[in-house]
């Protein structure tokens, strides 16, 4: 996409500052970030990693329209980030963060289709220069976005994070991680030893080049999620949700109005003409051992069946870790769950939805999936495997382009190996998936 700015997530569009922004390392304060993730029209988040002997930070906004700028003060001995929950004095202890502690800032009362220049201070000294966002402008605009999954670093796979190199420069709007983003195993028995995996992947210098590059959201899977078994059963799966909102910012709370075990890490986004539904296909996960076993839960399911229903976007996509229209590995894909699938399908189709795309990381091979429905158009399945090159799967990513004039939009699924080789591309007009 020929742009002089990457577009930032929700409509924002914000210069590739990991690049050209001018950075002070004098103090050694901030370790990793700022890396930007939800936006709305009047809101985003800024999410960083600092070190404990950082006490404020500051954030002066100017308004190139009205030369008024907008000063936001953060005390980090005195965090609000997680709203006051049961967990808040907890989380903030050195015990669970030790020397680094991450940092997420609201944005807030922004004003829409303004531009403005962003200066990030840590303890009055200037520490990032030059960032420019802007607020959405009301026209309808090609949209490219990568996704990816299983960003395997470990000490048998240092290098796991070789392909983001490719990543970055495909100028894409925003990132969708798939899940599997850090792997929580036995070892990893604590609040504080998970803390530590996710900070040991974001100090890693292409990371966090990478997620400096352009704004990211997440679901999470079996690996980031839990120890032991992956469903709800899981009896660490409160520490493992904290850490998780902890690194991945995604939508505030006060966006939804509900408490984070009604819907887990659950979240909708609108961008232009599109919507994505991310779904927790962990947290209310049962034993699919027993009667009638639950994927989604009945809570989530409902919801998400709301919201899509309500969505007039051209394209609705649905992201998951598990298959939805095949058998999954391990027999765990969502045919399984059979009474929700089957629920799931019919509302679709009684709703006449239009435009719905799933996409899944359940794979070890890029495909294309068509289940062609009576009545109906059929649904498609993107799926793609795993980030890191593993010696026997070369890593891959996914890039989504939808590009076109009104009721002219065609939507283009590419799958890219580590050495930007195409492996799969598809195209759609939107045409083809409607009633």
């Amino acid at each position: 996409m020929k742009k002089s700015f990457i577009t930032l997530f929700f409509l924002i569009k914000i210069s590739t500052y990991s690049f050209s922004q001018i950075y002070n390392y004098d103090s050694k304060k901030l370790l990793c970030g700022p890396m930007l993730s939800y936006i709305d029209n009047y809101h985003t988040q800024m999410w960083m990693l600092v070190s404990s002997d950082c006490k404020k930070i500051r954030l002066e906004l100017e308004n190139f329209d009205e030369e008024i700028t907008k000063i936001i003060n953060y005390d980090i001995t005195k965090p609000n980030v997680l709203n006051n929950s049961k967990w808040y004095d907890f989380s903030i202890s050195k015990y669970n963060y030790g020397n680094e502690i991450p940092i997420t800032i609201n944005l807030d009362e922004l004003i829409p289709d303004t531009e403005y220049h962003v200066d990030l201070f840590i303890d009055n000294n200037l520490i990032v220069d030059d960032m420019e966002i802007y607020t959405p402008r009301n026209y309808l605009n090609d949209i490219h976005f990568i996704l990816g999954h299983d960003l395997d670093i470990n000490d048998d796979n240092d290098n796991g994070d070789e392909i983001l190199e490719v990543m970055i420069e495909k100028k894409s709007d925003f990132m969708v991680w798939l899940g599997n983003n850090v792997n929580i195993t036995t070892n990893n028995n604590s609040f504080k030893e998970v803390i530590e995996k996710y900070k040991y992947i974001r100090k890693r210098p292409l990371v966090n080049q990478f997620m400096k590059s352009l704004p990211h959201i997440a679901i999470w899977d079996y690996k980031d999620y839990g120890i032991n078994t992956s469903d709800n059963r899981q009896a660490f799966k409160d520490s493992s949700l904290l850490a998780f909102n902890l690194f991945w910012p995604n939508a505030p709370k006060k966006t939804y109005n509900y408490t984070y075990n009604d819907y887990g890490v659950y979240k909708k986004y609108d961008y232009e003409d599109i919507e994505l539904f991310l779904l927790d296909n962990r947290f209310f996960k049962s034993s699919i051992e027993i009667k009638n076993p639950k994927l989604l839960g009945e809570k989530q399911l409902a919801r998400f069946l709301n919201e899509i229903m309500s969505s007039g976007a051209t394209f609705k996509f649905i992201i998951c870790g598990n298959s939805f229209l095949t058998e999954g590995s391990k027999n765990n894909g969502f045919k399984n769950y059979e009474n929700e699938f089957n629920e799931f399908i019919e509302r679709l189709h009684l709703s006449r939805i239009n435009g719905v795309i799933i996409i899944t990381s359940d794979t070890k091979k890029a495909s294309v999936t068509k289940l062609l429905r009576d009545n109906a158009y059929p649904l498609y399945q993107f799926s793609f495997n795993s980030l890191s090159n593993d010696g026997k799967n070369n890593g891959e990513f996914a890039r989504i382009k939808i590009e076109g004039g009104y009721n002219k939009r065609t939507l283009k699924y590419e799958v890219f190996d580590h050495n930007n080789n195409i492996v799969i591309n598809k195209n759609i007009h939107e045409s083809e998936i409607k009633y």
